[in-house]
């Protein structure tokens, strides 16, 4: 039976567009690197301004993501957050609440060290997106209210 949550694990994970490119290697060691939990509706996750230490990827369900006090997104199955926070270990950049009953992968700063460590594509998907993040809230930010 734990073969089989492995597999269903490893299968999920494949189809978030950050591990898409992945190895069948590659997402087994990703998916011993990481847990899975589930989370009810209205938890934050992170806070803005203060220390994050876990990477998410929302597997089930939706959560929004707030910034000064606005709604910027909402994340799907298949998008993650916690990023930067992993990066440079600082305070989070956002406020991420789940807006539903919630199932996450989720990585320690630790777990994904590790995992970052052992594959340089993935290191470069996760920058590329957090830039990207950071270029669409300043331009957010800088228009008029």
């Amino acid at each position: 039976m734990l073969h089989a949550m492995a597999d269903r694990k490893i299968e999920a994970l494949g189809k978030v567009p950050l591990f898409a490119q992945a190895s069948p290697k590659e997402l087994q060691f990703i998916a011993r690197e990481g847990d899975e939990i589930d989370v009810p509706p209205g938890r934050k996750l992170i806070t803005q301004g203060r220390p994050s230490d876990t990477f998410y990827v929302q597997l089930d369900g939706e959560s929004e993501v707030d910034i000064d006090g606005t709604a910027r997104r909402t994340l799907r199955p298949g998008d993650f957050f916690g990023e930067i926070g992993m990066i440079d270990r600082g305070p989070g950049t956002a406020t991420v609440t789940t807006l539903t009953q919630s199932h996450f992968f989720v990585m320690s700063h630790a777990q994904f060290r590790d995992a970052i460590k052992g594959n340089d594509s993935l290191m470069v998907k996760v920058l590329r997106v957090m830039g990207a993040r950071l270029r669409d809230d300043l331009d957010v930010s800088r228009k008029p209210r």
